[in-house]
């Protein structure tokens, strides 16, 4: 049997208010497996390139050759470099200014010896020309009612020519499958005339966040930080919460908010909290009862471990979070981003590389994302500190983080100067050095 089938199998449980049976805690690139197994991708449609933005369906490929002629790369005079040989200090070679050439215009069929055009930036080069002189560096002699350039160095052939196809072939792959629309490829793809492309549509994600004591008006409170920064955190990836609800630790209220969630065709459902072993913790049990495939439940990672997968038979995919604030910032970046890569058709996140600046101990047998912040020494080499507080409710340190430090499972010491696996605090971003 498959690896990911037997993991699937095992981690099935029979939930029952507070107890789970049969369940078995798995690795994170074990619980990452079941996510690539499981997650299925978004539809696509095609958007208009202007106002377009997300994940690419498919490859763009070019269909001509961009630029489409050869053209002048700034503005001065088309020469043809072999007439300039025999130039030098000593000896001026004069080249007969014939005409103008503008952008936009079609260029002229005289292609007389020793001549030369003035031609503008971006204008067509003309047949028997190869290389442009910039205006600055040429000197104009009046002879006899006639203008000519007077040149006293031999010119290099293609200089200062932008060559057609030197920026695009024919065929040639504009843009990957899986690749975002950003502004400056933006400029790629309509150079190359394409006008409409095909982007996955972007996930309709429901939050739900449970937990009597958030902001509670009757008793002992604490403010709910988790909903606004998971709001938050998907509109920095372009993704908008579909709707966020609140919910006490009662377990016919949070069947009640799942529902609604699943009736929103939510294609996920974001959970914090309640998913632990607590006689409050009732997750679980509501999505074993309403039907879910629960395909994984507590990973041997740190911070997170309580952190689950599932899908309803309607086909919505639930991760459910630990309720402390840095469980739920882990489970966001380490599953439910990967989850939503392979929804919109690209790769797990690759990883940097940076060296340890000081020695940190922790469980062998869990995969740790610390809290950390990155710089570059003056050798441009990647260095990060592992921050100091990397309890699971404390936020402070967050303040001073722009990375995340990745140390695997099976590795007890990152030793100093050690290198480790680093990626930026946020997906998507880079790290703000």
């Amino acid at each position: 049997m498959p690896l990911i089938e037997n993991i699937k199998l095992i981690s099935q449980a029979i939930y029952s208010d507070q107890i789970c049976y049969k369940r078995t805690m798995i690795s994170y690139n074990q619980a990452i497996e079941i996510i690539k197994n499981s997650i299925k991708q978004m539809p696509a449609s095609n958007r208009a390139i202007k106002s377009g933005y997300g994940i690419i369906a498919e490859d763009l490929i070019a269909e001509s050759s961009i630029p489409q002629f050869a053209n002048s790369a700034m503005d001065g005079f088309a020469v043809n470099a072999s007439e300039t040989i025999e130039a030098s200090e000593k000896k001026t070679i004069e080249l007969e200014v014939i005409g103008t050439i503008f952008a936009g215009e079609s260029p002229p069929e005289d292609n007389s010896n020793f001549s030369t055009y003035e031609i503008m930036t971006g204008a067509i080069v003309p047949n028997g020309f190869d290389s442009v002189i910039p205006v600055e560096q040429t000197r104009i002699i009046e002879r006899d009612g006639k203008k000519f350039l007077a040149i006293n160095e031999q010119v290099s052939h293609g200089r200062n020519v932008r060559l057609a196809g030197e920026d695009f072939k024919a065929d040639d792959i504009i843009l990957e499958k899986g690749s975002t629309i950003e502004p400056h490829v933006m400029m790629s793809v309509i150079a190359n005339g394409i006008k409409s492309v095909k982007v996955y549509d972007t996930p309709k994600v429901s939050i739900v966040t449970t937990g009597s004591e958030l902001d509670n008006k009757e008793g002992p409170s604490i403010a709910n930080t988790n909903g606004p920064y998971l709001e938050a955190c998907l509109r920095r990836s372009g993704i908008m919460a579909h709707q966020s609800f609140h919910v006490k630790d009662e377990k016919n209220k949070i069947r009640e908010i799942l529902k609604q969630a699943i009736d929103l065709d939510s294609d996920m459902i974001i959970t914090t909290g309640g998913v632990s072993a607590g006689k409050a913790d009732f997750v679980p049990s509501v999505l074993a009862e309403m039907g879910a495939d629960i395909l994984f439940h507590k990973v041997w990672i740190r911070p997170g471990k309580p952190i689950l997968m599932a899908v309803f038979p309607s086909g919505q995919t639930v991760f459910g979070l630990p309720g402390n604030p840095v469980s739920v910032a882990v489970g966001l970046r380490f599953f439910v981003n990967q989850a939503f890569r392979i929804m919109q058709g690209q790769n797990i996140e690759p990883r940097m590389k940076a060296i340890n600046k000081a020695e940190y101990i922790k469980s062998k047998k869990f995969c740790f994302f610390a809290k950390a912040h990155t710089s570059v020494n003056a050798q441009g080499v990647l260095e990060t500190n592992i921050l100091s507080g990397q309890e699971s409710f404390k936020l402070k340190p967050f303040n001073k983080s722009n990375s995340w430090a990745i140390i695997p499972e099976g590795l007890e010491i990152a030793g100093k100067d050690q290198e480790i696996e680093i990626v930026p605090l946020n997906m998507g971003e880079s790290i703000n050095l």
